[in-house]
């Protein structure tokens, strides 16, 4: 059982603050009292900082693949599919009734090739509850805050067609596993998926699994699914429209850049899926906005580039699961899709380890968003009404106690897995706590986000 700590009483509920308690490069929370409340939603505010806490690798140090080259055992006939067959339902994978069982086999020569390149696919083996494909594509995920060597706990892809042309596993093209090195909780990827579908905003499903690399335990994942075109059937009337990914370019060390709109990045967004115009969709946005920010027009002109009801929900959603490392209050881990039949865009959350955490945690303030687009929204009065208004329905949409109950869930299911993850990076002390934290989050998160919008 969870026990949730109860928060001393600071008076607004946006005064709760904490100080940050270091445990084996975590942050985590210890209640405590801000000096001075944070900004309501439509007042002015400072400028902000960027700092963000890493943990240490683990594994062997001396580089070598743990297993060997050994190759697992071979499970059952795996459903393979091909683009041209209707795909049996992958529902199966999506589901919290249990831990999955991953297998990934790497050849010695695609071990060495992704410790010099860890984003370049290399040839492997996947197997997942016993159901196993001999040939797929296998590389490194993660930036700065999770990138991890193959002798630590790394986020992977797999991808099922990178060797055979249109194989499918179930019909899914790939897999995101996801390393919870960034989260002690394990529950925050899993958490925000539940609240993003509860609001109607496309996003991806997540299960949970036990990973082993050439039959070394690499400890408890998050399952996510992949957002390509399968993805987009399932949320747009016409998925063919593209999908563009905005995660910031990493260059190497701590240089990088964050994309928005309007500062002369629209390059730089990578195409997903769909067909390549140039990036001249996302050009059109960003000249609209450079055109119109700050005057009457701004929310008519960007609203035939825009489907603002849309975003305005994503946007009220994206603050609700406390999502310092999103486009609002970063600038990051988002994509944006043009639906072809208006042409308009939508905003899908990505990648969700860095959420359920407050604001002030990162020198962020949600009364003074950074991206561009809701930074403009908020300074117009009937766009910041509107969003107000998204946000008071979402507010009323949410099942704070479905959610807690869900928490009680997937806590039960993966608490022992968690402890025992060999490559946790938190002290195995601070997982209790840590969900405890998740657990008070979904049942006082829409008392905080009313008061701070005066609602």
């Amino acid at each position: 059982m969870l026990t949730v700590p109860t928060p001393p009483d600071c008076g607004n509920p946006w005064r709760h603050g904490s100080a940050l308690v270091v445990v084996c490069g975590w942050a985590l929370v210890a209640w405590g009292c801000t000096s001075s409340p944070p900004l309501k939603i439509g007042e002015d505010s400072g400028g902000f900082d960027s700092a963000r806490v890493d943990g240490p690798d683990s594994g062997p140090a001396d580089g070598r693949p743990p297993g060997g080259d050994s190759a697992a055992s071979p499970g059952p006939p795996v459903d393979v599919t091909t683009v041209d067959v209707t795909p049996p339902s992958d529902d199966w994978i999506f589901t919290f009734d249990q831990i999955h069982t991953i297998e990934i086999e790497l050849p010695h020569e695609s071990w060495q090739s992704l410790v010099a390149d860890p984003y370049g696919y290399v040839p492997g083996s996947f197997a997942i509850d016993g159901q196993r494909l001999d040939e797929v594509g296998v590389r490194v995920r993660g930036k700065i805050g999770s990138l991890r060597p193959l002798t630590g706990k790394p986020k992977f892809k797999i991808d099922f067609n990178h060797l055979v042309e249109d194989q499918r596993f179930y019909g899914l093209e790939s897999l995101s596993l996801n390393s919870n090195v960034a989260d002690c909780s394990y529950l925050k990827e899993v958490m925000s998926a539940r609240v993003y579908a509860d609001a109607g905003i496309s996003t991806s499903r997540t299960s949970y699994a036990r990973v082993t690399v050439n039959d070394a335990d690499y400890g408890l994942y998050v399952i996510v699914e992949t957002q390509d075109d399968r993805f987009l059937k399932r949320y747009m009337a016409d998925p063919s429209g593209n999908l563009y990914d905005g995660k910031y370019i990493w260059y190497g060390g701590s240089s990088y850049t964050l994309l928005d709109f309007a500062e002369g990045n629209d390059s730089l967004f990578q195409l997903e899926e769909g067909d390549s115009v140039d990036n001249t969709d996302i050009m059109a946005v960003s000249n609209a906005l450079s055109a119109t920010r700050g005057t009457e027009a701004f929310y008519a002109t960007l609203g035939e580039l825009l489907d603002w009801e849309y975003m305005h929900r994503a946007w009220a959603a994206e603050q609700w699961v406390g999502q310092n490392d999103g486009y609002c209050i970063n600038k990051n881990n988002y994509r944006i899709y043009f639906d072809p039949e208006d042409g308009r865009m939508r905003f899908i959350p990505w990648d969700n380890d860095n959420s359920f955490l407050f604001a002030y945690q990162w020198g962020r303030n949600w009364g003074a968003p950074v991206g561009n687009l809701a930074s403009a929204c908020l300074a117009h009065a009937e766009c910041r009404a509107d969003w107000a208004t998204a946000v008071q329905t979402l507010l009323g949409e949410l099942d704070p106690e479905a959610l807690a109950g869900f928490v009680t869930q997937i806590d039960t299911l993966t608490i022992d897995a968690a402890v025992t993850d060999p490559r946790r990076e938190c002290d195995a002390g601070s997982v209790a706590p840590s969900r405890a934290h998740v657990a008070w989050w979904v049942t006082a998160r829409s008392a905080e986000m009313a008061a701070a919008w005066g609602l």
